[in-house]
């Protein structure tokens, strides 16, 4: 799935995706755990101030660049590339 990381502190935001058996729920477990999920753009900040939503929700069967190419159109709409939190 696609999903949306509200920082509230700053009105910022990062897009990110999910595939496979544990889709969405177990990559925000990954969040969770450390609080940035590995993600450069969110390491420094406070992840108490997170907000998160489903942007859109994918069949587990779906390959990879597929739920890549979603996640792309996402960052693109909502410009979290140029505004926002997404590095890449």
């Amino acid at each position: 799935g696609i999903y949306l990381i509200f920082d509230a502190k700053d009105a910022k935001a990062y897009v990110g995706s999910a595939c496979g058996s544990d889709n969405i729920l177990g990559r925000w477990r990954s969040y969770i755990a450390n609080g940035h999920g590995g993600n450069v753009e969110l390491k420094d900040r406070n992840a108490d101030s997170f907000r998160f939503s489903i942007l859109q929700r994918v069949s587990p069967d779906l390959e990879p660049a597929e739920v890549i190419a979603l996640e792309a159109s996402w960052k693109e709409r909502l410009h979290t590339r140029e505004f926002g939190l997404n590095a890449n």
